[in-house]
């Protein structure tokens, strides 16, 4: 793996989610603060697309980047986010296993961190298969590799949901 690989993969952006499903708000909370977050991994053809939610384009950068300049790992991620923008589930699944399966191993990644990338937009598509468990295994996941916020606040949010729904809330 080439230093610039390892360097864009240690550096990612944040991609809300542009399904309703994903960004439904049970609460009433100003959705921009509660929604469910996924992750780009930078310098990746078709990045800057996908965040600005032109989602095909970003999809086909990403798709038609070389393997040169691309890893999977990172090609993965954000195909993953892609195709759950879109609500492709088959294709999100594919990815997003992928991904994780790519990040399990990383052997020259300097930072376990980067797993967690996987693992919490993997944890989104999972959810919007109403997959509720999985999302909440991965979002454990992730919050434990990286107890970084974004991840921390996806798997309080579903927790919050989840035992909302326990009580007869939701």
């Amino acid at each position: 793996m080439n230093k610039n690989i390892v360097k864009g993969l240690i550096s990612a952006t944040l991609l809300l989610t542009a399904s309703s499903h994903v960004m439904a708000d049970t609460q009433g909370h100003n959705i921009s603060s509660t929604a469910y977050k996924m992750v780009l991994v930078e310098d990746v053809p078709g990045m800057t697309a996908l965040q600005a939610g032109h989602i095909e384009e970003g999809l086909s950068a990403t798709l038609s980047a070389s393997k040169y300049t691309v890893d999977d790992y990172s090609r993965y991620v954000n195909l993953c986010a892609g195709y759950v923008q879109m609500s492709n589930m088959e294709k999100a699944e594919k990815a997003c296993s992928a991904a994780v399966k790519s990040a399990r191993s990383l052997v020259a990644v300097p930072s376990m961190s980067v797993r967690a990338y996987a693992y919490n937009n993997r944890g989104i598509m999972k959810l919007m298969n109403n997959d509720n468990l999985g999302a909440l295994a991965d979002f454990k996941r992730a919050a434990k590799v990286d107890s970084s916020g974004i991840y921390k606040h996806n798997l309080e949010r579903l927790e919050t949901a989840l035992n909302s729904a326990q009580t007869g809330v939701l």
